[in-house]
């Protein structure tokens, strides 16, 4: 039987002594998105950060990254429409238009007035928060985007994969594999890449897979990046080939003052090195807002 994502056990992700609820988070989209926040041990003078992983990732990738930020930050986690996890109709789509508004709605309506806040994301994450910038009413104090995506470019046969998945998914997935280490991924240089995509191959909800991958393959980025108003650090990996650098390089040199720094892989974008990044970016005096009409 499927494991209930409310009752699972989550303290695998807390710093010693943090602690978390997990619930689902009813939008004004009709969508409900699994949602864990995590408390730090102690009280402290920080703002929250709202976190969103990449394109149908799960927790379990981000293990090392959510205990170092959770050692001193309330960390509010949410998995977007994409995932197993969201209860959907089979109305909804997953064209990032659509998965944006139900973050900017999630943002008004699951993070108290008053409280400030950070955004950071993967991939897919992070594609969501720049888009939603310039949506959101009440501006995160900093947005940290890792791996981000200006285009999901999927090849023919990722496409073609996609409107078969309903028929052909679980005897397939061990060729999809193959493929990605044979083609797409250095596992030499970056095994994590390929065991990020297998934990998410191996949990994914195939017909919401397919049809993710058919919608986001026709996104382009444009315009949103100029109306970044607040400190912004873009993580990249320059050794990912799941990823494109360039489109990581070019984000950043499109945010007003951006800070962009190399990780080279996945095994270190996804460990405790980004909490702490993420943390010193928060703390640091390069992180004041910069002021209203300033670019």
């Amino acid at each position: 039987m499927k494991e209930d994502p409310v009752r699972r056990d989550y303290f695998p992700f807390c710093h010693e002594g943090a602690t978390y609820r997990a619930e689902y988070v009813p939008l004004p989209t009709g969508v409900e998105l699994l949602t864990v926040v995590f408390s730090p041990p102690e009280a402290a003078d920080a703002p929250a950060i709202l976190f969103l992983p990449g394109f149908v990732s799960i927790i379990e990738n981000f293990r090392g990254t959510l205990v170092e930020l959770t050692r001193s930050h309330t960390v509010i986690y949410v998995e977007t429409r994409e995932k197993s996890t969201a209860k959907i109709s089979q109305d909804h789509s997953f064209f990032v238009d659509e998965i944006t508004s139900d973050i900017v709605h999630f943002a008004g309506m699951g993070i108290p007035v008053g409280t400030p806040y950070v955004m950071a994301g993967y991939s897919l994450g992070a594609t969501v928060i720049a888009e939603a910038f310039p949506r959101l009413r009440r501006k995160p104090e900093a947005i940290i985007l890792i791996e981000p995506n200006s285009s999901f470019p999927f090849n023919r046969l990722a496409l073609i994969f996609s409107r078969l998945v309903k028929y052909l998914y679980r005897p397939v997935v061990p060729f999809v594999k193959w493929y990605m280490r044979t083609f797409i991924i250095d596992v030499s240089s970056d095994e994590e890449m390929y065991l990020i995509n297998c934990r998410n191959l191996d949990t994914a909800e195939p017909v919401r897979l397919g049809m993710a991958v058919r919608q986001l393959s026709r996104y382009r980025m444009k315009g949103c990046l100029e109306q970044i108003t607040v400190p912004a650090l873009v993580i990249v990996a320059s050794k990912d080939r799941f990823h494109s650098h360039g489109e990581g390089q070019e984000i950043a040199s499109l945010i007003p003052g951006a800070r962009c720094i190399d990780m080279e892989d996945n095994k270190r974008t996804h460990s405790a090195e980004p909490g702490r990044e993420i943390c010193s970016f928060i703390s640091s005096p390069e992180r004041k807002p910069v002021p209203e009409g300033q670019l």
